[in-house]
């Protein structure tokens, strides 16, 4: 894991009133966006539409509303419709593709389509990645298309923090009461009404609600969203979900590498409190669960030893489809039917199930480059985080900065470990994930030179990058900070 570096230094030349060939143009205030894409009503509509796109595809909303009043509004299409014509008409496409991880995505993309005609099952696939191509991919698309300013990108993680609220409420009025996976916490119905489904679920969104609690200014937006975590954590653990857990271990381990002093000393702390007062409320049946992996495992229930068997036997199949189909895999979708057509497990019949694990999933359905690929769409995500991270972690005037995209690491890292335990290859959050971090990484830079520009007099010089000038708030004129005219400090 990289550590944070120090920035590079800025230089002392002044800029020229009409700003700097080939960037971003100046004024009497500092540099600002090209005006022509911000204030673009295609674009500003558009991003709004996303706004509401995000927040309904993590609170889900939409499933909600559809299970309480019986009628489906389709609000994926009324707002998802809209927003990618939007990002379309905007040239959000071509600006999401400038960053790296868009690319990779791009070609995961094509690997997949390209694999369809040598699946074992040719309609069975194609029927998988025509919904993946229009409901899927286009995220990858809806934020950085759209999204330009520091602003809006704090705009769009209060959006998924909203929506991760909202469906850690629903776990209160809509528990599955039905007994199909025992005491282990789980929604009655939806896309993630499985248990390790709401769980990783929950574990995407829970950075973003951490987050809101370290940049709130409010007291009282700082304590319900702490108020939160902790409940979102509680949910987590009642899910009794071993992906979940590891979700969490991970979590904590980046904390304490990444995080600053003061954030190591206060898990440190604090830690050990939260996690005892959480387990007070956590069915031991489901605490039994989580640590339990074989039969060798004192009081382990029958059904987490034939869950952890199964997912071995699961696991060491999908490693030999892997390397018996390594260029295009089984077929989209379908490492199922291919191992239970093969084997003899149960009856005269295999499992029949997914391998639940979405890294050997992706390699075992859709071959060793797909894989390739996919991996390293998260990991340049990651690292075009890690790069906005390091920048701002060496200045005081960009903590916010700082903070948001420590936070979308952890989400990351978070999501990236407990997917070894589901079925999620073809899931949307990843997309979605790398087109938040390529917004969040132009929004970022675009900052980091407008908070560096301050008006002294007539002339015009850049401020340095750890000290912030006497009566210069952070954001700058624009920012709705204020510049005050000084020279104490001035390169």
């Amino acid at each position: 894991m990289l550590n944070p570096g120090k920035p590079s230094g800025i230089p002392a030349k002044p800029l020229e009133a009409h700003g700097r060939p080939g960037g971003n143009h100046v004024t009497a205030t500092g540099p600002v966006q090209r005006n022509e894409e911000a204030v673009s009503p295609v674009r500003v509509i558009a991003f709004r539409m996303a706004l509401v796109l995000v927040f309904i595809n993590f609170s889900n909303i939409h499933q909600l509303l559809t299970y309480v009043v019986h009628v489906n509004f389709y609000l994926l299409y009324l707002f998802g419709i809209p927003t990618l014509l939007g990002v379309v008409l905007a040239g959000g496409i071509p600006r999401t593709f400038r960053g790296r991880p868009a690319v990779y995505w791009g070609i995961f993309v094509l690997l997949m389509i390209a694999g369809v005609p040598f699946s074992s099952w040719k309609g069975g696939s194609f029927q998988t990645l025509i919904p993946y191509l229009r409901t899927v991919f286009p995220m990858l698309f809806v934020i950085a298309g759209v999204t330009l300013t520091w602003r809006e990108c704090r705009s769009m993680m209060w959006s998924i923090a909203s929506g991760g609220v909202i469906i850690m409420l629903a776990s209160k009025f809509f528990q599955d009461t039905g007994g199909r996976y025992g005491d282990r916490l789980a929604i009655e119905f939806g896309t993630i009404s499985n248990s390790n489904d709401y769980a990783v679920h929950l574990l995407f969104v829970l950075p973003f609600v951490i987050w809101a609690a370290l940049s709130a200014k409010l007291k009282v937006i700082n304590l319900a969203a702490w108020s939160a975590v902790g409940f979102g954590i509680l949910l987590v653990l009642k899910t009794a979900s071993r992906g979940g857990l590891v979700g969490i271990a991970a979590g904590v381990l980046y904390w304490l590498i990444r995080g600053t002093m003061r954030q190591r000393i206060g898990l440190l702390v604090l830690g050990p409190v939260l996690a005892v007062t959480l387990i007070a409320f956590v069915p031991r049946s489901s605490l039994v669960r989580l640590v339990a992996f074989s039969a060798s495992d004192e009081d382990a229930p029958e059904e987490a030893i034939v869950s952890s068997d199964a997912r071995r036997y699961l696991l060491r199949k999908s490693i030999e489809y892997t390397l018996e189909h390594p260029v295009f895999g089984v077929g989209m979708a379908q490492f199922g039917a291919f191992e239970g057509e093969r084997n003899i497990v149960i009856g005269d019949h295999g499992m029949w199930h997914d391998t639940h694990n979405s890294y050997t999933q992706i390699s075992s359905e859709c071959g060793l480059p797909a894989l390739a690929f996919y991996v390293a769409a998260i990991v340049c995500t990651f690292r075009l985080a890690n790069k906005a991270y390091r920048r701002a972690g060496g200045r005081t005037d960009c903590e916010d900065i700082r903070i948001a995209t420590f936070c979308i690491m952890l989400a990351i890292t978070t999501y990236s470990a407990a997917i070894t335990f589901v079925n999620f290859g073809y899931f949307f959050y990843p997309l979605l994930m790398s087109s938040l971090v390529i917004a969040v990484s132009n929004a970022a830079n675009l900052e980091f030179d407008r908070r560096a520009f301050v008006p002294v007099g007539p002339q015009q010089h850049f401020a340095p990058q750890r000290r912030r000038l006497p009566g210069f708030a952070p954001g700058g004129a624009l920012g709705g900070g204020r510049a005050v005219a000084t020279t104490k400090n001035t390169l």
